[in-house]
């Protein structure tokens, strides 16, 4: 009988946990977020948005803090501003890619006012994986972060953008 409690209370409280927990895409692991702005309201804004999908986010306010938080972190992706003060964006991201370890190969997305070609194909170069323009549009965020989480997903979401 006590037996029968115990496994009706735990039933209830997963049943309560599945409730509570977010839905998100990325699967049971959380996923891990670097989030590199000099602006607060523009990290504040992608904090947000890492946060109602299920990402945990941690943030550097230039180039140089973003290097040293891949030195020390680990994470799944890292949202990188282009022009930032101390370090740019292109050179942390090639710094980033030089180091050892597991953040050396983590998909970065440049979050840039520039989306002319020329200037994509320059990020591209200096190791970005994909461009997202300011100012922002939460469906083209959730595409490229989709597309960079689970790359399975990325022609199955080409198709229907």
């Amino acid at each position: 009988m006590a037996a029968r409690r115990r496994a009706k209370a735990t039933a209830t409280t997963n049943a309560e946990a599945e409730q509570t927990t977010p839905s998100t895409p990325w699967g049971a692991a959380r996923r891990h977020v670097l989030v590199v702005d000099d602006l607060a309201e523009n990290r504040r804004m992608l904090s947000l948005f890492c946060d109602s999908f299920g990402l945990v986010c941690d943030c550097a306010e230039d180039g140089l803090q973003a290097v040293e938080a891949a030195k020390t972190g680990r994470f799944d992706l890292i949202l990188m501003d282009i022009h930032m003060p101390h370090m740019d964006g292109m050179h942390a991201a090639r710094a980033i890619r030089a180091l050892a370890g597991p953040n050396a190969a983590a998909p970065i997305i440049a979050v840039s006012t520039s989306s002319d070609p020329a200037h994509v194909a320059q990020y591209r170069a200096w190791g970005m994986t994909d461009v997202v323009s300011k100012p922002i549009q939460l469906s083209r965020l959730l595409e490229a972060v989709t597309a960079a989480l689970l790359p399975a997903e990325a022609p199955r979401l080409r198709a229907i953008g």
